[in-house]
């Protein structure tokens, strides 16, 4: 079976290092390339990824994906959703942790969609709004991982665990991770791209 190559649209390299282990199953091999790229603005992780695979297609004329996610807080109504970069930028981690405190729950989840634009810019999308949820912590707490490339990480406590996701012992980190790594978008991308060829 021949190598399937495809681009990463992306500048963030935690996310792109986390796409390689979740295509890796499938021997895709992915190529990071940062473009700059507008974000519309919208409640829908989906169509934000969509517009952005669009543009892609455009700059570079090949096979590629990009890969958008939202970070809702239950009792917000799903605030701030797709919209977390303006917020952290505007507020920091300690602010969503100072705004959870008007919560009864502290209740949080992530949605992500991955959008694949094929050679001839036909748009397949994958999105999933069913990854567990989990909580946002008392205050901060970004450890010492080095896979810890979103803020959000030292504030969200995944479910049943005692602390937030970036300061999780490295053997509990991993489960976290080895389950997301076989449900995410970016995995469901991979089977359809190793299926499709």
């Amino acid at each position: 079976m021949p190598a399937i190559k495809v681009a990463m649209c992306t500048g963030n390299s935690g996310k792109f290092r986390t796409a390689q282990e979740h295509l890796a199953p499938w021997g895709i091999e992915v190529e990071q390339v940062a473009l700059e790229l507008d974000e519309i603005q919208t409640t829908s992780v989906a169509e934000i990824a969509q517009h952005k695979a669009r543009q892609a297609f455009a700059l570079l004329g090949r096979p590629l994906f990009v890969e958008d996610s939202g970070f809702y807080i239950e009792e917000f109504g799903g605030w701030p959703g797709p919209m977390v970069k303006q917020a952290l930028e505007a507020i920091g981690p300690s602010g969503f942790t100072h705004l959870a405190d008007l919560t009864e729950k502290r209740t949080c989840r992530f949605a992500s969609a991955a959008v694949y634009a094929d050679a001839d810019g036909r748009l397949k999308t994958f999105a999933e709004d069913t990854r567990s949820s989990g909580s946002i912590a008392a205050a901060p707490d970004r450890g010492n991982s080095p896979r810890s490339w979103s803020d959000l990480w030292s504030i969200f406590v995944p479910n049943g665990a005692a602390t937030t996701l970036a300061a999780l012992p490295q053997g509990e980190q991993n489960r976290v991770f080895a389950g997301w790594a076989k449900t995410s978008v970016v995995a469901a991308l991979g089977e359809w791209l190793a299926q499709s060829h």
